[in-house]
């Protein structure tokens, strides 16, 4: 049988209303409507913040839910999600209205972000899960300390993932499918600088597979998916002299994803499409795209699937990031209806969908 995934980072998917804030002095950062007009004060510019978040989020997680909806996935792993509640009250009351089959079974976890903001998974009728988080796991626990960690701040007892890498075990009827769904530490404060703990959790997701299968990890059918927060591809954007930008693919020498890549451990299937497909995400400051969002199989998976591609779902970026004005430009395809300049939009990733033959069914 076949099975079609998705990971997304559907951005900031929580109930809770959370100004911005300075973070070195606190200082509340109105948001840029609000801080266009006369507030007496932090409480009355926040009233106003309220109201215009409510109206904003409306229109984003219809575009959200439009994104989902052309992943068609049976099983959907998703990022920075404040809980069960609202990963629930989005799909009873946004998703259900945008998809043919809606999905059944639900689990998340807590993790250790300090905004609160989890991974998730979602699954069809017919495809129950049973799951297991890894976020208590320490550095000591899976002897993963080193001198990068130390200077980096890190201490030997700190835990390894910045957020949880959820094991997910899909029965299917071909068998089951094991699934990490991770999100990996930010670059926030710099790539290189917060290399060594994306390095780190990808040692470890490695370790928990290896210590799942165990030497037959490679005939097994697994994945890692998620929002990894580094790449190996990526694209530089230089201003031409007839105002449009050149798209130059880029491979970084070095990545916190090389435990993934060493010795053929996995395949990430983001790297079989062209060069210029493989970004999901645009950092204007830096005028990069990059493929910060992977789906790495197995090599079972890997040769069971050897044409397969995936899914990049971008109609719900918003129109901020140039695509039109890039030469050359990735394939074509139309903005959801009110996609703004900024926002709202569907986030401020892509998400990524494959359907993958098992590797006991393969032809």
């Amino acid at each position: 049988m076949s099975i079609r995934i998705a990971t997304f980072n559907v951005e900031n998917l929580i109930r809770r209303f959370s100004p911005d804030r300075d973070r070195r002095t606190g200082v509340w950062i109105p948001d840029p409507a609000v801080g266009l007009y006369e507030h007496a004060s932090e409480a009355e510019g926040r009233l106003i913040e309220r109201a215009l978040q409510v109206a904003i989020s409306d229109d984003q997680r219809q575009s959200t839910a439009q994104a989902i909806r052309d992943c068609d996935a049976d099983v959907l792993c998703l990022q920075e999600v404040d809980g069960l509640e609202a990963l629930r009250w989005f799909h009873d009351r946004y998703l259900v209205r945008a998809l043919d089959e809606p999905y059944e079974h639900f689990a998340l976890l807590e993790g250790n972000d300090r905004r609160g903001i989890d991974v998730g998974v979602a699954s069809r009728r017919g495809l129950p899960i049973r799951v297991m988080s890894n976020a208590t796991l320490t550095y000591r626990d899976l002897d993963l300390f080193d001198d990068e960690l130390r200077r980096w701040g890190a201490g030997p007892d700190d835990r390894i993932f910045k957020r949880d890498a959820l094991e997910v075990e899909v029965e299917t009827p071909a068998g089951p499918l094991t699934l990490w769904v991770c999100h990996f530490k930010s670059m926030t404060e710099g790539r290189d600088r917060t290399m060594a703990v994306r390095r780190a959790e990808a040692r470890a997701v490695r370790r928990l597979v290896e210590a799942k299968f165990g030497a037959k990890a490679g005939d097994a059918d697994w994945a890692i998916v998620g929002d990894l927060n580094d790449y190996r591809d990526h694209i530089r954007l230089t201003r031409r002299d007839d105002g449009n930008l050149a798209a130059t693919p880029e491979r970084a020498a070095a990545t916190g994803l090389d435990p993934f890549h060493a010795d053929h451990f996995a395949v990430d299937l983001v790297e079989r499409l062209e060069p210029i497909e493989r970004w999901t995400h645009f950092w204007a400051e830096g005028r990069e795209l990059a493929a910060l969002d992977h789906l790495f199989i197995s090599p079972a998976l890997a040769r069971a699937n050897p044409r397969t591609l995936p899914t990049v779902v971008r109609a719900g970026l918003p129109h901020r990031v140039p695509i039109e004005r890039m030469r050359p430009a990735p394939a074509s395809f139309e903005r959801y209806p009110r996609i703004g300049f900024d926002r709202p939009k569907a986030s401020d990733h892509c998400p990524l969908a494959v359907t993958l033959r098992l590797s006991g069914e393969a032809p």
